[in-house]
């Protein structure tokens, strides 16, 4: 379900609407000084450092509550670097969230408009789209988890607080 965002920022790349190897900053100017030497492939890699907002101790508690983009941004923005851009690798599903507000920003329309305009409709994938968690999906399949050996329904998640980090059906 990831590979639609790397997909994206590969086709604006392809458009000379931006530059994989250029700071963040160079697309995000408010972007904290933290993130002065974070580059868009390392966003795309998990390289840059910017840590995962997922693994933060709150989000269990936020996890079922609608979020947009910014306030997504705004629970790992001021948070400490993991390592230095570069220099080392850790899944960011925080990344993936910068990523999803460069398409917007760089292709003129939503997250949401672009993976629909630019790839499900080009494919003829007319059962794919993106899920913000407001409209009923036919035929939709619920999420399960192994409980001590045991399927269970999993926790629910509003697809909102994934954003560019997953949400796709």
């Amino acid at each position: 379900q990831t590979c639609a965002l790397p997909i994206s920022i590969l086709l604006l790349a392809e458009r000379g609407k931006l530059d994989l190897d250029a700071p963040l900053k160079s697309y995000l100017p408010d972007a904290p000084p933290a993130w002065d030497q974070v580059t868009v492939l390392q966003l795309l890699n998990h390289t840059s450092g910017i840590p995962d907002y997922l693994s933060a101790a709150d989000y269990p508690a936020t996890q079922a509550l609608p979020a947009t983009p910014q306030q997504l941004l705004a629970r790992f923005r001021d948070r400490p670097l993991d390592f230095a851009p570069g220099s080392g690798w850790t899944y960011s599903n925080s990344g993936y969230v910068l990523l999803g507000l460069l398409i917007e920003k760089l292709g003129g329309m939503s997250y949401a408009d672009f993976l629909q305009r630019n790839l499900f409709d080009p494919l003829g994938m007319h059962d794919s789209g993106y899920d913000d968690g407001s409209a009923v999906i036919p035929r939709r399949a619920s999420g399960y988890r192994l409980d001590h050996g045991t399927v269970v329904p999993a926790q629910y998640r509003h697809q909102s607080t994934l954003y560019a980090a997953g949400g796709l059906y």
